[in-house]
C-alpha cells in the first residue's frame, strides 16, 4: 500500500541542515545557509506534481512570512504558529513537555464546572479561536476524550478567564540557535523579536 499524496506539507522550521542530519538537536556544524526562495520553489513543485494538496510553514515569524510572500507564487495555506496549534496540551510525557496547561487552576476550575476534563477545555478553547489542534496520543481513552472536546460548550466567562492566562511557547527553537553556524545567534533573531 502506498500513499498517493499528503494533505499538508510544511517547512517545519526556517533553517537548512545538511542532508544527513537526523538529530532533533542539530550539531553546530550541520547548519547550512537558508535559501528560502529555492525551498519554497521546491514546495510549489510538489504541489504542481500533485504530491501534496496544500503547502505551508511552521514556526515562522510574521517578518519571515512577509519575506516568503515577496516571492511565493503560492502563499502558505497555514502557518502552524497561529492557525494550527502543535502540542496544545503542553506535550506532557515528552522530554520537552509540561503539564502546565492541564494543571492550570483556571482550566481545572472550568473543567469541573462543565464536568469535563482540563484537556477538553483547553482543546475547545483553541477550537473556539478558529485554530486546528494537533494533539498526539496512542492511548485509546485519551483519543476518544480529545474528540469529545468538540462537544464542550464554553461560555463567555470561561473564554474571558482563559484569555487572561499568560501565553508561552513550549517549542521556542533554542536548539536552532548558536554563535557559529546557525543563521540565528539568539532566540530573538529566530523569531524576529516576536517572542
Amino acid at each position: 500500500m502506498s500513499m498517493e499524496y499528503l494533505d499538508m506539507y510544511l517547512v517545519h522550521w526556517p533553517v537548512k541542515l545538511k542532508p544527513w542530519n537526523y538529530s532533533a538537536v542539530p550539531p553546530e556544524d550541520d547548519f547550512e545557509p537558508l535559501d528560502l526562495e529555492s525551498t519554497w520553489a521546491g514546495m510549489e513543485k510538489c504541489l504542481d506534481l500533485g504530491l501534496c494538496r496544500c503547502i505551508g510553514v511552521s514556526n515562522f515569524s510574521s517578518k519571515k512570512i512577509q519575506n516568503l510572500l515577496d516571492f511565493a507564487s503560492v502563499p502558505p495555506a497555514v502557518n502552524q504558529i497561529h492557525v494550527s496549534a502543535y502540542s496544545p496540551l503542553g506535550g506532557p510525557g515528552n522530554a520537552w513537555g509540561t503539564t502546565a496547561v492541564v494543571e492550570n487552576p483556571i482550566i481545572q476550575s472550568i473543567s469541573r464546572k462543565h464536568k469535563t476534563t482540563p484537556a477538553q477545555v483547553a482543546l475547545q478553547w483553541g477550537l473556539s479561536k478558529g485554530s486546528s489542534m494537533i494533539v498526539k496520543s496512542f492511548n485509546q481513552k485519551r483519543l476518544k476524550e480529545n474528540m469529545e472536546a468538540l462537544n464542550v460548550k464554553l461560555d463567555a466567562q470561561d473564554l474571558t478567564d482563559i484569555e487572561k492566562l499568560e501565553e508561552w511557547k513550549i517549542m521556542r527553537g533554542e536548539f536552532l540557535v548558536n554563535d557559529s553556524t546557525s543563521p540565528y545567534k539568539t532566540i530573538e533573531d529566530l523569531w524576529d523579536g516576536e517572542i
